[in-house]
Parts: structure tokens; sequence; C-alpha cells
């Protein structure tokens, strides 16, 4: 193995030298940040000898399975197509050991044929799953009830319609609530939902008559609270939000959309860390082909995630989040190249 260690003045001309001293192969073990100094990377290649035959010709080698610093190499890759942060994609890749690499590579290598996941998915999803936590909302015994909240424009609303609408096709008892009365438009917007399903829509222009509303209904009735979107940096919209999600008795789920940049992802959750959110929910994803913000975001912030919006349609577009979903979304672009 060789290695070698580079210094720079940022992450993009550090993996640049990589690259062109080692090669595609290297793998990152390590990074440090100096403040004034800029990066220093360590990073290593394996270097094979190509057995000879006395005629002078290389031997051709049966085909083997690839090495847990091949592996290593390809999810790191997955990850920084997606712009996760350096720092992350090595915590990320190193969650799993390299004799889960190695295990898995020898049982797909050995049962191939009969294997349809490529092999690197069914590493990224032992990775995903090893590194990050996942609980789907439930519609089980327990009553499902929660309170939906974020920044503007994200697609609460919408989402609202489609837990409503599986809650209404599995003949549940719920009620819909949205405090959402002053953005125009907010209110008939999930009214047409609620009109389609026959369910009556609380609308609560305070705290203290949501409260009120909430403790008048059956026990165990589930409930999906809708809000107004809240500019996380304006101090009054969220004291406000907040005292609502405290007055409201449920638990508050993150809703933010794939793509954007990881940095401010992960701000806009710390403007949020006051609310005790374990969870998050994450929409967009058909218009997205980067999820390095939100998986930035659950790692800086120890979030789990919940579910996924594939699609803008109300019916079966709310997908329960595991390591599997995960890692076939961050795989997506490659099925759609090839």
């Amino acid at each position: 193995m060789r290695l070698r260690t580079f210094n720079a003045h940022d992450m993009p001309t550090a993996m640049k030298m990589v690259r062109d001293a080692l090669g595609d192969n290297a793998i990152i073990l390590s990074t440090e940040t100096k403040q004034g100094s800029g990066i220093t990377l360590t990073a290593a290649v394996e270097m094979h000898d190509d057995p000879v035959k006395p005629n002078g010709k290389p031997h051709t080698a049966a085909p083997v399975a690839p090495n847990a610093n091949h592996l290593a190499f390809e999810i790191q890759n997955v990850l920084r197509f997606h712009n996760v942060p350096e720092h992350f994609v090595s915590k990320i890749v190193h969650k799993a050991t390299d004799k889960e690499f190695v295990s898995l590579s020898a049982l797909h290598h050995i049962s191939a044929n009969r294997d349809e996941k490529p092999l690197v998915r069914l590493v990224l999803e032992k990775v995903l799953s090893n590194y990050f936590n996942y609980k789907p909302l439930s519609s089980g015994d327990e009553p499902l009830r929660i309170i939906l909240v974020g920044p503007p424009g994200i697609g609460k609303t919408l989402t609202v319609a489609k837990i409503a609408t599986k809650l209404a096709m599995e003949k549940r008892r719920f009620a819909v609530f949205t405090t959402d009365n002053q953005r125009a438009g907010g209110v008939e917007q999930l009214q047409a939902f609620t009109d389609i399903l026959e369910l009556p829509l609380f609308v609560t222009p305070n705290q203290t008559e949501m409260a009120s509303q909430i403790k008048a209904l059956p026990k165990d009735s589930d409930i999906i609270i809708d809000t107004a979107g809240c500019n996380p940096y304006d101090s009054k919209e969220m004291l406000a939000l907040k005292k609502l999600v405290a007055q409201s008795g449920v638990e508050p789920i993150m809703v933010l959309p794939a793509g954007g940049d990881a940095s401010e992802t992960i701000d806009i959750v710390e403007a949020f860390s006051d609310f005790s959110i374990k969870r998050l929910l994450i929409t967009r994803a058909d218009t997205t082909r980067r999820f390095g913000s939100i998986l930035s975001a659950a790692a800086a912030h120890k979030l789990a995630f919940c579910n996924i919006s594939t699609s803008s349609s109300i019916v079966n577009s709310l997908e329960p989040m595991d390591g599997n979903v995960l890692a076939q979304m961050l795989l997506r672009y490659q099925l759609q190249s090839q």
C-alpha cells in the first residue's frame, strides 16, 4: 500500500492533488483542518504487481471480489457526488468495519447470479443503516399525533394531505388541523383535500383554541397539524411557533426539502433545536439529484429519518425511510445513467 500526505488551502484542491498523485482508487484515511494552514489530508492506494509467466506474458487473473478499501472508496465517491461534507463522509464510511465490507463482498460474489442488487448498493445500504436512525410514521395501535414544522415553501401542506389520505384509506379516526391562516390560499389548499376525504378541517387562530379542540377529540384519534412556514432566522416567528408546538402536546416533525446547501440546511435545523425535534421528513425527493444536505442535517443533529416524499401524487407517495430506501435514492443518478 502506498501512503501519502497532502497539504492544500481547501478540500477541492487537496482532492485534486490526491487524484493526480495516486489515481481514482485512492482511499482517504484522514483529514485535518488547521486554522490558517488549510487542509492536511492523508490518502493511500493499493499497489498490485502483475505476476508474469516465464514467457513474459502476464497471468490472466480470475475475477475476485472487490476488497474493503475499494468498496470504501466507492461509497466515498457516492457521498461526495451528493456534496456531503468531507468530515461526514469519513464518519459515515467508517461506521461499517472492514470485516463487514469483506463479508458482503464475498457473499455477493458467490451469489452474484441470484442477487439482483449491485454490490455497491448492498454496501451503501449497510453503511447507511449503521450510521443513521430510522423511525417511520406509524399508524399502528398507538395514535399518530404530529405537528409539521419547517421553513416556508417546502411542502408541509401537501405532506399533511398525503398523511391524511393514507389514514383515510386505512379507515382510521383522525383530525386535521391547520394554523396556516395568514398565507394566501393556505387554508383553501388543505380544505380542498379534506373536502374530498369528507373530513372537517380545524382552523385554529391561536394555540389556546387548538389545545381546546384537541382536548375535545377522542383519546384514540390520530392528529395531524399543519403550520405556516416559519423563517428560522426571525425570532418572533420562531417564538410563536415554539409556543404553538408546546401547547399542542404532540410530537413536532421537521420537514425539509432534498437538495440545497448542506451548511445552510444544518443551520436551519439548528434554529429549531429548542423544539425537541427527533425526526426528519423529506420532501421533493423526486425533483432532486443530490441529497447531501439532508444527510448532513440528520448527521449533525442526530435526527432519525421517518418518511420521504417521492412524488407530487397524493396517493402512495410518502415512503417510510430505511437504509435500503436511502441507498436507492443516493444511487438513483447512477441507475438513470445506465
